[in-house]
């Protein structure tokens, strides 16, 4: 088997603040950040909710000079490095790290950027379109900025596999750091509501149509009927595993991870659960454990009939009637493409304190996570051993596995 990789630092930006408590704690409360958007006008739409994020002030993390060249997406994403760099007591010399580099997944950056910059050309011509913006319309603008304000000097790398870009982001800074490529990495992901993002997907209707937060956005719930956009940023501070345990800072190990993909049709969910389970397991695998070691699941479902449905059997097939706790963190934070971070960073900071947090909103289960172990209240983890999932529309599929630390 070989190493793990420690987790010494976590940063957030989220619907429930920047507190690594405040956010575990929401998250244990069973609350929800779903509420109709406020950042852009939503009439016409079928979908008018999203978690949003509201009252945050970047200027403690990023000087107000340097937000005018960054997206909303950018923006989060070096405060939530500066965060875990901070929660780590990490410190970068003034010549900066070589040693030290970026992963970072994300399904919207670049957008926000792109379509004010668009706008303002065709609306009013090229005097209009502001050149600053033009450095942070691509995609891989939030990982560059964080590496340049920190100073790493490491890989940057951006990775974008729409709703599992963050977790395949934490999969691929696992293997660098494990393979001595990084000697240690901030991974994680960052993702920013922008209007055109939404209304494309509002025209293909494939997010809730609901006007309030209710059982109809609960993951697994029968009542389900389409998932909810998120927003923020999840990061990540990972590096040796040896090394990191002399620090007191550290929150847990990642074990092992996986990736593979599920055949299928354009933009559509995996329709066989035979997939998911061969991701978990090829997961588990690589950390040396076998199922009924873990202790809690992470799952990817976010109350889209056919995902949740899949995942289902396929966790059934694991994990069916065994003290495994199953939950999501989805019905609280919505679907976005850090939200996979945002597992891992959940999992981490309620096993700390030996809990699990509820599926948001979920009343009556779907009848094929009838065997399965439904965290309907916060309740005690069983354990250290957690498993986090990521799957995509579009079949890429994502599994990690995490120890928590005591």
């Amino acid at each position: 088997m070989r190493s793990p990789v420690s987790v010494s630092g976590i940063g957030i930006v989220s619907a429930f603040g920047t507190s690594n408590a405040g956010f575990r704690d929401a998250l244990l409360d069973g609350r929800s950040g779903i509420a109709p958007l406020s950042g852009f006008d939503t009439a016409g739409c079928r979908s008018i909710l999203a978690a949003e994020i509201a009252g945050f002030d970047a200027a403690a993390w990023v000087p107000p000079m340097k937000m005018r060249r960054m997206d909303r997406t950018g923006v989060y994403a070096v405060a939530a490095t500066q965060m875990a760099l901070d929660d780590a007591g990490a410190s970068i010399p003034p010549e900066g790290d070589d040693g030290m580099g970026v992963v970072l997944g994300t399904w919207s950056a670049g957008g926000g950027s792109t379509q004010h910059f668009l706008d303002a050309l065709f609306r009013k011509g090229p005097w209009a379109a502001l050149a600053l913006l033009f450095d942070s319309s691509v995609a891989n603008a939030a990982a560059s900025l964080a590496g340049l304000e920190l100073r790493f000097g490491g890989p940057n790398v951006t990775i974008s596999h729409k709703e599992a870009s963050s977790l395949a982001a934490v999969v691929g800074a696992f293997d660098l750091v494990r393979e001595g490529r990084a000697t240690t990495l901030m991974t994680g992901g960052s993702d920013a509501i922008f209007e055109t993002f939404f209304k494309a997907h509002d025209r293909f209707a494939v997010m809730s149509a609901d006007a309030a937060f209710s059982r109809r956005l609960a993951p697994f719930d029968a009542a389900r009927d389409g998932f909810v956009m998120g927003e923020g940023a999840f990061c990540l501070w990972i590096g040796n595993a040896a090394a990191a345990r002399e620090r007191a800072s550290t929150h847990g190990e990642i074990l092992g991870v996986a990736a593979s993909s599920a055949a299928g049709g354009i933009n559509a969910w995996p329709d066989r659960p035979e997939p998911l389970a061969r991701t978990m397991r090829l997961a588990l695998e690589d950390a040396g454990l076998e199922p009924e070691a873990v202790d809690v699941v992470y799952a990817a479902a976010n109350a889209t009939r056919g995902l949740d449905a899949i995942e289902a059997l396929a966790l059934a097939g694991l994990f069916g009637g065994a003290a495994t706790v199953v939950t999501s963190i989805k019905g609280a934070l919505g679907e976005f493409g850090a939200s996979g971070g945002a597992a891992c960073v959940a999992a981490l900071l309620c096993g700390r304190i030996g809990r699990v947090p509820p599926i948001a909103g979920l009343e009556c289960a779907d009848p094929a996570a009838a065997s399965l172990r439904l965290a309907r209240t916060a309740v005690d983890a069983p354990g250290p051993i957690a498993l986090v999932n990521g799957f995509a529309s579009g079949g890429a599929l994502f599994s990690v596995v995490l120890r928590v630390a005591p």
